[in-house]
């Protein structure tokens, strides 16, 4: 009886023991990505989108230029084209790690995609123009702040291997597989 009992514990340690193994692959593989960089070009990819769905069309109505469906439609087919824009800047941004310049380029991508959108979709009249860029201009600026201050990356010292240097794997949960584990990452 004591033979078949161990044999089946051995078992048991042998699938913890894998299951241990393929935990400790997958967080090492989730600690090598650089989230902050992905987050900040998802977060901007995201508000492109929302400049040419919501800001500029509301701002355009706001003003009293034409109404806001129409201004929607017109905008519609510039999404994808915006988002891809607004990721780079995005991406830019979280790579400064300085709010202030981040609302230099965000600031800036905003006023030439919702200039350059707002033109070619709707119209080049002046009204149209300096309401559509200066909201995408606004909007930018607030959202390149938001993005350089709260997605920077943390100062690295190269003398000290334990800096946070901006990997999900610094947060303190995950201090059991760094220092402890006898499965090292």
């Amino acid at each position: 009886m004591n033979a078949a009992s161990t044999s089946m514990e051995n078992r048991q340690n042998m699938i913890l023991k894998t299951f241990r193994t393929f935990n400790a692959g997958v967080v090492k593989f989730v600690m090598c990505i650089r989230f902050r960089a992905v987050g900040a070009t998802m977060l901007a990819s995201f508000a492109g989108l929302s400049l040419t769905t919501n800001i500029i069309p509301s701002a355009i109505s706001m003003m009293g230029l034409m109404d806001s469906f129409s201004a929607r439609w017109e905008m519609g087919g510039f999404a994808a084209y915006s988002m891809m824009a607004w990721a780079v800047g995005g991406w830019a941004v979280q790579k400064t790690g300085d709010k202030r310049m981040g609302a230099i380029v965000l600031g800036a991508v905003g006023l030439i995609t919702g200039l350059l959108f707002t033109g070619v979709g709707i119209g080049t009249q002046m009204d149209l123009l300096l309401t559509g860029g200066g909201a995408a201009l606004l909007y930018g600026a607030i959202g390149g702040m938001i993005i350089g201050d709260a997605l920077r990356d943390p100062l690295a010292d190269p003398n000290d291997p334990y800096a946070k240097i901006g990997r999900i794997g610094d947060l303190g949960m995950f201090d059991y597989f760094r220092k402890e584990s006898k499965y090292k990452i």
